[in-house]
């Protein structure tokens, strides 16, 4: 490549850097393409390189942004070569949005079924397999810890009873509300969700700890078992199995 190709592509390549950042600066990442934002990112770790291309290369490999963002920093180096230090920076971001959605949600009130809706769903809509998550609560209803406790695959969730009980009682938790998601944008409950609420009501009930409810997240529709009158079904069978 000649020297005057070379400075024309890097000249373009820096416009084009300072328009997104313009944009961010101005507007924030609402109007940005998925590529867009993946070449915004990446440029923050490869200051001196044309990211556009390893954005496209990224996403065509992996299918969706938060593919990218989820996929191993192994796999991100094999699918473009990027390097490490922006294969791990690009598992940072998704991990830090986890990371602060949760530290969000750690300081309020779980008072409600439209509370703990609102303020669960950013942490449950980060989550792109099934995923199985325990609040702990105390008296006043303020959370204790928010707590992931399945080994998940991308469609299944499976639950460690023992691991939840035995975290409640570690938390010494007066309430808990349990929830997980659906990736089918579907929040009815299954049978195995019924049959699991059920359960856990009853053990939680020989602990004394309130079990408050239990949430489903699919998408931007939320199911609780409170709501639709399941929960005191199942706290009142628990108290006559006694």
């Amino acid at each position: 490549m000649s020297n005057c190709k070379a400075t024309l592509n890097q000249q373009i390549h820096a416009g084009r850097r300072a328009k997104l950042r313009t944009r961010f600066l101005t507007d924030g990442l609402g109007t940005f393409t998925p590529s867009e934002v993946l070449e915004f990112a990446l440029g923050f770790v490869l200051p001196r390189v044309d990211t556009n291309p390893a954005a496209h290369s990224l996403l065509n490999r992996f299918g969706s942004l938060t593919a990218v963002v989820d996929a191993k920093p192994a796999d991100l180096q094999d699918a473009f070569g990027i390097g490490e230090q922006a294969a791990i920076f690009l598992s940072f971001l998704k991990q830090c949005h986890t990371y602060l959605a949760k530290q969000a949600v750690t300081t309020v009130k779980l008072s409600s079924p439209g509370r703990a809706m609102r303020y669960l769903r950013p942490l449950m809509k980060s989550y792109s397999v099934e995923q199985f998550v325990v609040v702990c609560l105390d008296k006043a209803d303020n959370v204790k810890s928010i707590n992931a406790v399945t080994n998940h695959e991308l469609d299944k969730v499976y639950l460690n009873v023992r691991e939840i009980i035995s975290l409640v009682t570690a938390q010494k938790a007066a309430k808990v509300i349990i929830a997980h998601n659906h990736l089918n944008e579907c929040p009815d409950p299954s049978v195995a969700d019924m049959n699991t609420t059920r359960r856990l009501a009853k053990l939680f009930h020989l602990l004394d700890v309130d079990l408050v409810d239990h949430l489903i997240f699919a998408g931007d529709r939320t199911y609780s078992f409170t709501e639709h009158g399941i929960m005191q079904v199942f706290k009142t069978e628990a108290t006559k199995s006694i």
